[in-house]
């Protein structure tokens, strides 16, 4: 069997390309584009994060359960909502997704959503979908939540 050595700055160029491809699939969506693209928009807290395998073992979900504290857009959610993300760790097995929002129990988030095939919304945007809510401001959006209203409200109409 032959082996192939490659030295080191053959191996710093190669990782250069291989990193710099990790990007390139997620657009970079403003925010009218996420709230006009979305089917539904809710603000809640994060209550519980679990995975689990698909049905046929063949892949591994996140599952994010909301406490709905409010709506911004789209058909009327129940007050618990539960999203579906794909990846997770089930056991000692990681499935990992690039460009997936990590979400923890206790947080306060805006949530973009559109409904998949699965029967669960998924997280319109990817990681991009999902806003950090601090004392009722949006830091990445530097608004506060009746800015983001009114910003919903008018980009949707």
């Amino acid at each position: 069997m032959k082996r192939i050595l490659l030295t080191p700055s053959l191996t710093a160029v190669a990782l250069v390309f291989l990193v710099g491809t990790g990007n390139a699939l997620l657009p970079d969506f403003t925010r009218e584009e996420l709230i006009l693209r979305s089917e539904g928009i809710v603000l809640g807290t994060v209550q519980d994060v679990h995975s689990a395998w698909a049905e046929d073992r063949s892949q591994i979900f996140t599952y994010v359960t909301l406490e709905v504290q409010d709506q911004f857009k789209g058909q009327p959610v129940s007050r618990e909502f539960t999203i579906q993300i794909p990846g997770g760790t089930v056991d000692e097995i990681t499935q990992w997704v690039s460009d997936t929002p990590t979400m923890i129990v206790g947080t306060k988030v805006i949530v973009h959503t559109f409904m998949k095939e699965t029967g669960y919304p998924w997280i319109y945007g990817w990681e991009k979908g999902v806003l950090a809510v601090e004392d009722g401001v949006i830091p990445e959006y530097n608004m506060t939540l009746e800015q983001f209203r009114s910003l919903v409200e008018t980009t949707t109409k």
